[in-house]
């Protein structure tokens, strides 16, 4: 565990002087940060110098639980999570990680009741007057298709961001994924860096859900380099390079790409910013896998060369009450898997509202296309889905939270199918804060 170690070391740093201010981040882009920004509004952030300590209790309704399963099967899960965060601000360094292990218990048995664990951190360190190291840790184990990775530290960016569909019910999934990027400015205007990044994705088959599925399972190892030059008090631009190799092990399959992308970083005004970035991309395959349904995964001979396009756009805006963030990324992912390889078009929108000093509304609308890359079967997945979340603060210490979530899936690969869902819950949750390094 990365971030623990990490977390350990600064728990041991002199601690003498403090500041709510941390280090600066302003010349880093977005682009090539690794994550992206929040949409959280100013009165809903929380606190830095922080211990929070919290327990969830909750339960929720899947109303297609089962996959391929006719008629529909529905099902209740019950989940108890306790958690633990910290959050620590210095004049040179900025870090906080939080830990939630808890249990998943299905109640019609449709898969293993089974420990569940997610892990979210990050650092920004500033080395030197003009050197900045930022990294982040994400981790997940779940049965849930609709857990994400990220929470209270940070979201990854598009750029690094796993596939996070297709939606599979009952399959116990685990990802691991760690960012890191060293920024220098080099002049008042001109910064470079350089950063790396590692996915791991893992399937478990599930035998309570019917015939045992397998799925693909893969890693990501990618590369960064980039330049960017301040034109003016509010524009920033550069040029980025960037290699991945996609791996999936089962079957010895591969995918290269290299990818040359110039972006533009306007801010709006103080509290929004436009980021666009495009440019060629270059991919190599070999041996495309894909699932079938005998429940073995094939291997399609292919060695193929590819020329497309890569790029997107990220819209950021924060308010005191209100914040909104919107992202469009094209480019070369994993399948999610079900698939090795794929031509990924993706979109999300998320909005927040503090509708009032206990009242809290969050909403998301995210869709997504995939198909298989280097070969001409023409087969496709599209991935649509729209959430909304109403939180309610009890107490200081106790809040409410509802969500309902609507998901439609159309294609597949190989015949495979996934099938809609509407998915609703609602939890419980204690929190306890506590001030540390005071």
């Amino acid at each position: 565990m990365i971030t623990w170690t990490l977390g350990s070391l600064m728990l041991a740093l002199p601690a003498t002087v403090r500041a709510q201010a941390g280090p600066s981040t302003s010349n880093v882009p977005v682009v090539a940060s690794g994550q992206m920004p929040s949409s959280t509004p100013a009165s809903e952030e929380a606190p830095t110098n922080a211990l929070r300590l919290g327990v969830t209790a909750g339960m929720h309704f899947d109303d297609n639980a089962v996959l391929g399963k006719v008629p529909r099967q529905w099902d209740l899960g019950y989940t108890l999570f306790p958690s633990i965060g910290f959050a620590e601000t210095l004049p040179r360094l900025d870090w906080a990680v939080d830990y939630a292990p808890g249990v998943d218990i299905s109640q019609n048995l449709l898969y293993r009741n089974q420990f569940s664990q997610k892990l979210d951190g990050r650092i920004d360190w500033l080395v030197s007057p003009h050197g900045l190291l930022s990294a982040q840790e994400y981790f997940i184990v779940s049965t849930d298709p609709f857990a994400q990775l990220g929470g209270s530290s940070g979201s990854p960016g598009p750029i690094v961001s796993p596939n996070q569909g297709p939606y599979i019910p009952n399959i116990r999934r685990t990802t691991t994924l760690s960012n890191a990027l060293y920024s220098y400015r080099v002049s008042e205007h001109t910064s470079v860096g350089v950063g790396g990044d590692f996915l791991l994705s893992r399937y478990d088959n599930t035998p309570r859900s019917g015939p045992q599925t397998a799925l693909v399972n893969g890693q990501s190892s990618s590369g960064e380099a980039y330049v960017s030059h301040q034109v003016s008090a509010r524009d920033m631009i550069g040029l980025q390079y960037g290699i991945q190799v996609l791996r999936f092990p089962q079957e010895n399959a591969r995918t290269t790409t290299h990818t040359i992308s110039v972006f533009d970083q306007v801010s709006l005004s103080p509290n929004s910013s436009l980021t666009i970035y495009g440019g060629p991309d270059h991919s190599s395959t070999v041996n495309q896998v894909v699932l079938n349904l005998g429940f073995i995964i094939i291997t399609i001979p292919v060695r193929a060369q590819q020329w497309s396009g890569a790029g997107g756009v990220i819209y950021h805006w924060v308010g005191n009450r209100a914040g909104i963030s919107l992202d469009f990324n094209r480019g070369v992912s994993g399948g999610g898997g079900l698939v090795g390889a794929v031509q990924r078009n993706s979109g999300r929108a998320n909005f927040s509202w503090r509708l009032s000093q206990g009242w809290s509304l969050t909403s998301s609308i995210a869709g997504a296309s995939d198909t298989l890359l280097a070969t001409s079967t023409g087969e496709s997945l599209l991935t649509y889905s729209a959430s909304v979340g109403l939180s309610q603060r009890i107490t200081r210490n106790v809040s409410m939270n509802w969500y309902y979530e609507r998901l439609n899936q159309t294609g597949g690969f190989a015949h495979f199918v996934v099938g809609n869902h509407d998915f609703v819950g609602a939890s419980l949750t204690y929190t306890v804060l506590r001030p540390i390094g005071r």
